[in-house]
């Protein structure tokens, strides 16, 4: 279980060390370094989990309450800049998912006890080596890539340090997606992927990016919206929020939360119907 928090954790506490720093050069040699250890830490979770199915409790309620607030904490700031903006669309979204959200959370989740919250399986492994080696190599080439696009847009402010902090927060959020068995676990890395996409989209902070990144963020609230109300589903009338559980259950009850998260996954995405 080490490893999975390490993959998690480590890559968040990186992006924090990296908004701190203000010198190109520490930032480049503490990024290089934190790639290498994430690459070595998805190949020894390959060559430990010795291709087994393993779930982990790691329950603490401290941890439930830190997301829960810091999910809310998300969605106050995006209504705030959905009315900033002028984007009622994005207030509409964040609203319905908010309410539906606490709703839950006050009402059915007490009921609801989820076992195993970690769970690492070989599909698991591969998309943590996917996001360890290809995520690294990408945030190798966006040192290089920022360097470049500043020196190109002299007119843009220069916030490589919060860039930076996005890229490896990221990383920690698809680490998170990747080993939750909790719903609401995978949820609240989801919707930390989305505020980064968002963030990460309206860097030149001109008119078209913010654009950009206000349809890319209605999409995935529409997304989060319909994850929101699978995990409800699940919970009431699956009585679980355990993939694996919910996966091995089947029937008529994992049909409609699958559809749900499925039409999730194709507006986070950009599939059609919703590409653009």
């Amino acid at each position: 279980m080490e490893t999975i928090i390490f993959l998690i954790i480590f890559p968040a506490a990186i992006s924090l060390v990296l908004l701190s720093i203000p010198i190109k050069s520490v930032r480049r040699l503490i990024a290089v370094i934190a790639n290498i250890a994430l690459i070595a830490g998805t190949i020894h979770l390959l060559y430990g989990s010795a291709g087994e199915t393993i779930r982990y409790e790691l329950e603490n309620v401290w941890i439930e309450r830190a997301m829960l607030t810091l999910e809310v904490a998300l969605s106050i700031y995006i209504f705030y800049i959905g009315i900033r903006f002028r984007r009622y669309l994005v207030v509409l979204f964040t609203l319905l998912q908010l309410a539906l959200l606490v709703h839950f959370e006050a009402f059915a989740t007490p009921a609801v006890p989820v076992a195993h919250n970690l769970f690492v399986d070989n599909f698991s492994i591969i998309l943590a080596l996917i996001i360890g080696i290809i995520g690294s190599f990408i945030c190798l080439y966006a040192i290089g890539y920022i360097e470049e696009y500043h020196e190109r847009h002299k007119e843009s402010e220069d916030n490589r340090r919060f860039f930076f902090f996005l890229m490896y927060l990221f990383l920690s959020a698809m680490f998170g997606i990747v080993f939750s068995n909790n719903l609401k676990w995978i949820y609240f890395f989801w919707e930390i992927t989305t505020i980064c996409s968002f963030l990460l989209i309206k860097y030149h902070e001109d008119e078209e990016s913010i654009d950009s990144a206000f349809s890319a963020l209605t999409m995935n609230l529409l997304g989060g919206l319909a994850f929101a109300a699978g995990i409800s589903y699940a919970g009431v009338y699956a009585g679980t929020l355990e993939l694996d559980r919910l996966i091995a259950e089947g029937g008529a009850y994992a049909v409609v939360p699958a559809a749900l998260i499925a039409f999730a996954g194709l507006a986070k995405s950009a599939q059609l119907p919703f590409s653009s």
